[in-house]
């Protein structure tokens, strides 16, 4: 059986930090995204947040996935792969992302969706 792995208050503040790069990732993508800009546009946008913050992406190159984010437009029910589909007024939207920080040998690791 699985046991409970009590977090130390320096843990915590690590996994907050990861936490903020996804928040960031979000703030991010919901300033860029407007009609006309591309899903592959709003990618680079992720990857450029997640750069600023010195993590990494935990969704680009995993299991082969090309990109730093899941964008799914309107009858995209998850994990839509960012390209050169362009958002149009009133597309319904979801992003889903996620990056790590590396500290005392270990990733910690933020992941989120709106």
């Amino acid at each position: 059986m699985a046991r409970i792995e009590l977090k130390t208050i320096e843990q915590l503040r690590w996994m907050r930090r990861a936490g903020l790069v996804v928040a960031d990732i979000h703030a991010s993508l919901r300033e860029a995204a407007r009609p006309g800009v591309t899903t592959a546009e709003l990618d680079e946008v992720s990857a450029e947040a997640i750069r600023r913050n010195g993590a990494t992406s935990n969704f680009l190159h995993y299991f082969g996935y090309p990109a730093t984010v899941c964008i799914s437009v309107n009858d995209v029910l998850v994990h839509g792969i960012p390209g050169s589909q362009r958002l149009e007024a009133g597309d319904i939207v979801s992003f889903d992302c996620g990056a790590w920080i590396g500290q005392a040998g270990r990733q910690w690791h933020g992941d989120a969706a709106f």
